[in-house]
């Protein structure tokens, strides 16, 4: 298997079971443009409005998203030197009728303490007293650019109906970074007997480590056999997996990415509804799209040794096998006939690296990694 300029595989399969686990939908880390928090913010409704939660906490849950995602395009700082903690994240969890929004950013330390004492007025605020705190504070304090009056933590408190939860953590002598947890829920809703395995703020650090450590900027986990992850393709459009990545590129990126969701989409197992794991990233040379999902054992052998001959030709070679693919093959079934790996490695201009984990019940996890150069 080709393990070339790759991942380590082990990452894929332990960052697939950790969303499973705290129901994480997706998340992104990474520098928050207007453009990319635009996509961002897009694609959150769809997740929302398949999501099957009553129109209510879907609009009070959409109205808190967008605040928190608008509150790190506000507040990131970009430092000269380049560390992890430059980065935002932002990420969703769900289940049942509840939502934890989950966003963090990098601040100036002379921030903390007065961002620190409005979260601690909010939350010892009851709901019934903080829509008259929102009009004293609107009618007293100016706001400035940033929304230093707080205005937008006392309505994410108001909307959600629960406390703020946060932590701030120390990285040098200037700077903090802070993370901010949104819990969202049904008041009306019956509570259940064992609340969701979210774990809020650890599971964000953890999961930015994670990310940073691999480079990767954008994970989404959920069911490839729905329209969500189509819907992905509006963020793609306005995410820069590097600061000054050629249009030539990004049309690949994207190219390649359309074939791999139609792949997953249209053949992984049924095996949860194809649950699988959407990966993208960069070190700044080389931009990575990678997926996993399950498939059947008895189908490991021919797909690996289908990968291993389309890695083995040139382009030459990959030419006169898509056509010949293009002309002798069922075209119904592109994955089996593998005309769509042979596009993406022409299209990638690099090997396809994959991996194959065996599990319990007759299935696989199968990991693909497809690797395309920013320097074309």
């Amino acid at each position: 298997m080709d393990r070339k300029n790759s991942i380590d595989h082990r990452f894929i399969y332990s960052l697939f079971e950790d969303m499973i686990k705290y129901k994480i939908n997706y998340g992104y880390r990474g520098e928050f443009t207007q453009a990319v928090s635009d996509g961002l913010i897009a694609f959150a409704r769809s997740i929302f409005n398949v999501s099957g939660i009553n129109k209510k906490t879907k609009k009070r849950a959409f109205y808190i998203l967008v605040e928190c995602v608008q509150n790190i395009t506000r507040h990131q700082e970009l430092p000269e030197k380049e560390t992890q903690f430059n980065d935002g994240i932002f990420l969703i969890q769900s289940a049942g009728e509840m939502f934890n929004i989950s966003q963090g950013n990098m601040i100036q330390k002379d921030h903390v303490k007065p961002l620190e004492q409005k979260l601690q007025i909010v939350n010892n605020l009851e709901s019934a007293d903080l829509k008259d705190y929102y009009k004293a504070v609107l009618k007293d304090q100016t706001i400035s650019q940033k929304g230093g009056a707080g205005l937008g933590l006392i309505e994410i408190a108001r909307k959600s109906g629960n406390k703020i939860d946060y932590k701030f953590k120390n990285l040098d002598d200037q700077f903090s970074y802070f993370f901010m947890d949104t819990l969202i829920s049904d008041p009306a809703a019956p509570k259940p007997e064992e609340p969701p395995s979210f774990y809020g703020i650890d599971i964000t650090e953890k999961l930015m480590s994670k990310l940073g450590e691999n480079n990767i900027n954008l994970v989404y986990c959920s069911r490839f056999s729905d329209q969500g992850a189509f819907d992905m393709l509006d963020i793609i459009e306005n995410l820069k997996l590097s600061k000054n990545q050629k249009s030539v590129v990004r049309k690949r990126i994207y190219t390649v990415l359309v074939e791999i969701l139609q792949n997953i989409s249209q053949h992984g197992t049924e095996m949860d509804g194809k649950t699988g794991i959407l990966m993208m990233g960069s070190d700044g040379k080389t931009n990575k799209i990678i997926t996993g999902n399950m498939i059947k054992q008895e189908e490991e052998e021919a797909l690996a040794q289908q990968i291993d001959h389309i890695n083995s030709l040139d382009k030459e070679g990959l030419e006169n096998l898509f056509i010949e693919k293009l002309t002798n093959e069922d075209l119904s079934n592109t994955l089996k006939n593998g005309m769509g790996l042979i596009d993406m490695r022409i299209k990638s201009e690099n090997p396809l690296v994959y991996d194959l984990v065996p599990l319990e019940s007759g299935f696989s996890f199968f990991s693909l990694q497809v690797s395309i150069n920013e320097q074309l």
